[in-house]
Order: C-alpha cells, then sequence, then structure tokens
C-alpha cells in the first residue's frame, strides 16, 4: 500500500509540473502573480496590488482552517 501511495504522489507530481510547463508555453498575454507568507498568525502579502483581498481571503481562509484541525485533532496547545 505504501508503495502504491509513493508512485500516485510521484505521478501527480510529475502531472503538475507538466501541466505548469504547458500552461508557461501557451501564455500570451499580461502575467499577474502574487503570494502569501502566514507568520503566526499575521499574513505577509506580495505581488499584484488587485490581487491583495483575493490573497487575504485565500490567507484567512487557511488560517481558519487551521485552527479548526487543531482543535479537532487535539492538539490545541491547552492542558491534556
Amino acid at each position: 500500500m505504501d508503495a502504491l501511495l509513493f508512485a500516485a504522489g510521484i505521478a501527480l507530481i510529475l502531472i503538475g509540473a507538466l501541466l505548469i510547463v504547458l500552461a508557461l508555453t501557451s501564455i500570451r498575454g499580461e502575467v499577474k502573480g502574487g503570494g502569501v507568507i502566514l507568520i503566526g498568525p499575521f499574513p505577509i502579502v506580495f505581488g499584484d496590488r488587485s490581487l491583495a483581498p483575493l490573497l487575504l481571503m485565500i490567507a484567512l481562509a487557511v488560517m481558519l482552517v487551521l485552527v479548526m484541525a487543531s482543535l479537532l485533532t487535539g492538539s490545541g496547545g491547552g492542558a491534556p
């Protein structure tokens, strides 16, 4: 089972890399980009200004998912 999961993971990584290369070769217009770095509860947004609200919403959603996962798994940092 572990070998099958490993092979599936490698295959997905290779397919993803191939899709990125294909997408980059077909781009003819202007490219906009940006990103978010989460350091604790503080998001650092960089890139195109028009993408900032979207990136902040994504960062907020990721933070909420991580907090919920932490609380649901019992590793919320509280007393045992």
